[in-house]
């Protein structure tokens, strides 16, 4: 077309380029912490694969949810699928260890979906899906890890929510918890799993 002008830049698309710097901003953050705590607790080969293979999807799930504010089930669920037969049967876990990634899956479930339940529409079904699979991942550590996780993603969503709020956004004004669950599980690991 005459007097067009050809910019590379329209080739990526806005919503790409900011999808592709969230996934590699918790890529990072994520793989860092969990490969570092794993590394640190003498994790067997089996379970780091098993950690190393959440990286790309969790990271994924966490730039998805904070640009459009949602959680594909089919990323979530077959990276659990993936994930958690690596992480519990790794012969380096010592006897109840073996049982500590489907505990700690668990675990997370039932603390997601109790806070669903009661907080009227806090979470989404996506944060739900989410859960157990990053439940399995702060379980393998330990309960501790689990607990500390949720407690690190509400101190977080309150912070998050004040911002809105300062910010003169209406209480009701809803934001991505997906991320807010995976920084909680890096705060986990690296404060009270180091």
């Amino acid at each position: 077309m005459p007097g067009s002008t050809f910019d590379t830049a329209d080739l990526v698309s806005w919503p790409t380029a900011k999808l592709a710097r969230w996934w590699l901003l918790f890529a990072v953050v994520y793989g860092a912490s969990v490969m570092t705590t794993a590394t640190l607790r003498d994790a067997g080969v089996i379970a780091l694969a098993g950690f190393a293979l959440t990286v790309p999807p969790v990271a994924l799930l966490a730039a998805v949810d904070i640009t459009t504010k949602q959680l594909p089930r089919i990323i979530s669920y077959t990276t659990f699928a993936i994930a958690l037969p690596l992480l519990s049967l790794d012969p380096q876990a010592s006897g109840d260890g073996r049982w500590s990634a489907t505990r700690g899956a668990t675990l997370m479930l039932a603390i997601t979906a109790s806070i669903r339940l009661l907080g009227r529409g806090a979470l989404g079904r996506g944060d739900l899906h989410f859960s157990p699979l990053l439940g399995a991942v702060a379980g393998w550590f330990g309960a501790r890890e689990v607990v500390a996780s949720w407690l690190a993603t509400a101190l977080l969503g309150g912070f998050v929510a004040i911002l809105i709020v300062l910010s003169g956004h209406s209480r009701r004004t809803r934001f991505a918890y997906g991320p807010l669950l995976l920084l909680g599980l890096c705060t986990s690991l690296l404060v009270a799993g180091g």
